[in-house]
């Protein structure tokens, strides 16, 4: 009943302005793509498993959107421009007091500037990332505290981690998002940008999945392990996270845990 009345807020309070009703469409088509595909699986309820419904659907329901409610959407990016310039220009200002030194505020204008235009430019796909993962944490809470019936019970029982996998088809967006990278029209630019984000993010998250199922294997424990990782996120995380992506477009075709399993798997 709880959860009843806070959507129900939510949903109140997002159809008081144009962008928000057009999200909440967004974020209702998602959740019941996902559910449909939840209630009629199969398999345990991962990560992996809502990839496609998710991420698909999000991005239809947002192209959807960017065409049906161009100026509801002109006046989000708008604002989302505004308020990240913002506060890069507080930022700045504090640092100024500190005595930066002229030559640094002014780079640190241009990186706020860049920051505020890449963040408008890649708004969709963070927020096809933020649904894919806010339906899969929704079926993870009704698998843990919700009243289901007994087949659907056992397929939103948790999953390892280590055993996260997009199916292979979801690396073809990745590799056309990354061709629209290269493309002289803006609006085909932007598709390949978010495309890449999402997809990419996706194949990071591979990649660690991987990570952690191998340091698994050689013995370490879960506490190393998350401080391993943290270490890496904490002071490495440009490398971290491009060696993660590349280890999960390997994954793709070389099948890391596959490959270990079938190599030690004792002969009869």
């Amino acid at each position: 009943m709880g959860g009843v009345v806070v959507v129900a807020l939510v949903s109140a309070l997002m159809t008081a302005s144009g962008i928000g009703t057009a999200f909440l469409a967004v974020g209702a088509s998602v959740t019941v793509v996902c559910a449909a595909v939840v209630a009629r699986g199969e398999r345990r309820l991962g990560l992996d498993v809502l990839v496609g419904p998710g991420l698909g659907s999000a991005a239809v329901a947002l192209a959807v959107v960017v065409t049906v409610a161009t100026r509801a959407v002109g006046e989000w990016e708008s604002a989302l421009s505004k308020a990240v310039t913002e506060g890069g220009r507080r930022a700045i200002e504090q640092y100024r007091a500190f005595g930066m030194s002229a030559e640094s505020l002014a780079a640190l204008e241009t990186v706020a500037r860049d920051v505020a235009a890449a963040l408008v430019a890649v708004w969709p796909a963070l927020a096809a990332l933020a649904l894919w993962l806010g339906v899969w944490l929704a079926h993870r809470l009704l698998g843990r505290w919700g009243r289901v019936g007994s087949a659907l019970d056992r397929r939103l029982a948790p999953r390892p981690f280590e055993r996260f996998r997009p199916a292979e088809s979801a690396v073809w967006p990745l590799i056309a998002g990354l061709a629209g990278l290269w493309a002289n029209a803006p609006w085909l630019h932007r598709a390949g940008a978010n495309a890449t984000l999402a997809f990419g993010v996706v194949y990071a998250m591979t990649g660690l999945a991987v990570t952690w199922w191998w340091l698994g294997r050689r013995g370490m424990g879960g506490v190393g392990r998350s401080i391993l990782i943290g270490v890496a996120l904490l002071f490495l995380t440009p490398f971290a996270a491009a060696a993660w992506l590349l280890i999960g477009l390997a994954d793709v075709w070389l099948g890391f845990r596959e490959r270990e399993e079938t190599e030690w798997r004792p002969t009869s």
